[in-house]
């Protein structure tokens, strides 16, 4: 399985959809609290809508990316930025920095692809800090599938967190929550 995430659908960076992936271990299941790194420095999350693949994808176009979805779910990626940015500077991959073991919170439900249309609210403490919706993304679900597509094969299982469009500190005692429509998907703590 590769997790996949797309880094520029927020930003105007780039004129196709910029990604990088992670190894399945950096997957964070069953809301389980996410323990901040002592070793990492500062670490930020960024909540995104995660699509699952649900058929072998090799060049497929836009029009029929929609069957390669089969579930809609809730995610959140932490990244510890100043290994990111030392990375960067040297020119270095940055798997220490957004690849680290639990850096991708999933959540355990999955919703219909309908569920997309709503969009999703990102929840800090009961507060509300963002909302995730697909009329805000440079690129649709279906863009991002079929580039994807062309880059590799996308195969059943795979996940692709679809880009956030703000990122928050990272700090002990905080509570995230993310809700699709009225579905909680994620609701963990922060230690």
């Amino acid at each position: 399985m590769k997790l996949i995430t797309i880094i520029n659908n927020y930003t105007d960076a780039g004129s196709v959809p910029q990604f990088y992936l992670k190894a399945d271990t950096a997957l964070l299941r069953n809301n389980d609290a996410f323990y901040i790194p002592d070793a990492l420095g500062r670490v930020v999350a960024e909540p995104h809508i995660v699509l699952r693949v649900s058929r072998l994808a090799k060049c497929i176009g836009e029009r029929f990316a929609p069957r390669c979805i089969d579930a809609v779910m809730g995610g959140v990626t932490f990244t510890a930025v100043d290994v990111l940015s030392e990375a960067q500077k040297a020119g270095l991959p940055w798997d220490a920095a957004v690849g680290f073991d639990h850096s991708s919170a999933l959540s355990l439900d999955a919703l219909s692809r309908d569920a997309l249309l709503g969009g999703a609210t990102f929840y800090i403490n009961g507060s509300k800090c963002c909302e995730l919706s697909l009329a805000d993304m440079r690129f649709t679900p279906d863009r991002v599938v079929s580039h994807l597509s062309e880059a590799m094969t996308l195969r059943i299982g795979d996940l692709i967190y679809l880009g956030a469009p703000t990122r928050f500190d990272v700090k002990a005692g905080d509570n995230y929550k993310l809700v699709i429509g009225d579905k909680t998907l994620l609701n963990f703590d922060i230690k």
